[in-house]
């Protein structure tokens, strides 16, 4: 295998795309394929790609000066996903990026499934090309600008441009930054939270190791108990999706934020990892979602509660804090007048830095909740007593045999009415109402007597067991003069 006998001189942040490209002009190759083969020693049709593939081939024509390792951890973007993934993924996909065939390697990250591919482009800071050309004499790929969800700057802070390659072409054509057209990949507009996610994105691809550790611990649910979105140990997912809602509609409008912005469901999936593979882009986006910074990423040290078995945060010293500024941060905190703690000013500084004083604080003034009587009862009571009536008055005038009015019987007529039963102290008309309202078994018997002589024509002359059967009373309960009392009334 024949080594090259020279290489572009690496600058600060390039692509392993960026240093082909330059290869490529120096060498004076008339396509790409030429260039290919003297590099890897075959066509890479991933040489453009954010994971590029046959850089064990390409270190061994550098005679080694570059190991494949070094190639990946400096030219690509797999140190932004090595956090995220487990030793043996890990593993896997420097395997396959120091092979010739990279097949399956961004399925295996989750890159496919996320969607994002499709809002790919070579994108470049405008900032970032003329600095190039007044420090390095030309101007060249970052790294940084081709991960997902970076649309502006973290440098300059400046909406990236998107390469408008001639027709018909793509990124085998070999340009550099500037050298076509460009269109933004998002509008001028409001951008502050897209230049917070591409600065953490940029301190993660430089820190793999420190965010490793962040993803070890317990990151986003010390966070969210910070923001009282977890009672008792569980999520209160209800609230957080409601804040969530609203905090999607201040996302930056450009397309791979777009994906996320539909639904809140992709944020539960990364606090309940359950071995699923997070995306840097989103696992950055959460961290603005929930209002935290590059400095939280930069400050936050995990460290194992054995006891507990969990992660936990750990409080920085008081005395790094001036006096005079922890006692005006108490002082506007104590002096709100808002009654939650959480709504006060300055809640989250104080939890973070001087919990001691919270809690102390919160435990001599606690927030007394105003717990409002919402039902009017007594209206329900009246509504209630009226419908028992009526629903007595309709049991009483069913045609054929008369029905027993018993409490089962109303409350099948009444809507809800098991409920008032179950709540005695909220209905006390209905329920005395409900005692006189019920009929006993004499007064059904003396009903249903008086129905069978009135349907069967019956007369004194008949026999007591043909009346019963009749009536349909196996055991009576009302005497032979009750009897005949209803039979010569009926006569009369």
């Amino acid at each position: 295998m024949a080594n090259l006998l020279f290489f572009p001189q690496p600058f600060p942040d390039e692509s392993l795309y960026s240093l082909a490209v330059r290869y490529h002009k120096l060498a004076a190759n008339p396509g790409y394929r030429v260039s290919s083969h003297e590099l890897f020693g075959s066509y890479s049709r991933t040489c453009g790609s954010i994971l590029p593939c046959c850089l064990g081939a390409l270190s061994e024509r550098l005679g080694g000066a570059i190991p494949v390792g070094e190639l990946i951890n400096r030219f690509t973007l797999l140190p932004l996903y090595l956090p995220f993934l487990n030793e043996q993924k890990g593993r896997d996909a420097v395997v396959l990026m120091g092979g010739n065939r990279g097949t399956g390697l961004k399925m295996a990250l989750g890159i496919t499934a996320s969607r994002f591919l499709q809002h790919a482009s070579f994108r470049y800071c405008e900032s970032c090309v003329g600095q190039d050309m007044l420090e390095c004499g030309l101007a060249y790929w970052h790294r940084i600008h081709q991960a997902s969800g970076i649309c502006v700057c973290p440098r300059h802070s400046e909406v990236l441009q998107a390469m408008r390659f001639p027709k018909g072409a793509d990124w085998r054509c070999m340009l550099l930054p500037g050298e076509s057209g460009g269109t933004p990949v998002m509008d001028c507009g409001e951008h502050s939270a897209a230049i917070a996610i591409a600065r953490m994105q940029l301190w993660g691809l430089d820190h793999p190791d420190e965010i490793k550790a962040i993803q070890a611990g317990n990151f986003f649910r010390t966070r969210l108990d910070e923001m009282s979105f977890i009672r008792s140990g569980r999520i209160r997912e209800g609230m957080l999706r409601e804040f969530l809602t609203r905090r999607l509609r201040c996302s930056p409008s450009a397309a791979e934020f777009e994906e996320m912005v539909r639904s809140c469901d992709w944020v539960l999936q990364i606090i309940r990892r359950r071995e699923r593979i997070v995306q840097p882009f989103k696992f950055y986006f959460l961290c603005w979602l929930l209002d935290l910074e590059l400095e939280h990423l930069k400050t936050y040290c995990p460290e194992a509660d054995i006891s507990a078995g969990v992660m936990v945060c750990r409080d920085r010293p008081n005395n790094l804090t001036d006096d005079n500024d922890l006692q005006a941060r108490r002082l506007a905190f104590a002096n709100s007048a808002n009654p939650k703690c959480h709504d006060k000013p300055g809640y989250q500084w104080l939890y973070r830095h001087d919990r001691e004083w919270l809690v102390n604080y919160v435990a001599a003034n606690p927030y007394l909740r105003d717990r409002k009587i919402r039902i009017d009862w007594q209206s329900r009571d009246f509504t209630l007593a009226s419908e028992l009536a009526k629903a007595r008055a309709i049991l009483l005038s069913v045609h054929g045999k008369p029905q027993q009015v018993t409490r089962a019987a109303l409350c099948r007529l009444v809507v809800n009415a098991h409920a008032f039963l179950k709540m005695p102290e909220h209905f006390p008309r209905s329920i005395r109402l409900m005692a006189d309202l019920l009929e006993s078994t004499h007064d059904h018997q003396l009903r249903k007597i008086r129905w069978a002589i009135r349907e069967y024509s019956l007369t004194e002359h008949c026999a007591m067991s043909v009346l019963y059967r009749y009536a349909g009373i196996r055991i009576s309960r009302v005497s032979e003069d009750e009897i005949l009392m209803q039979i010569r009334d009926d006569m009369d």
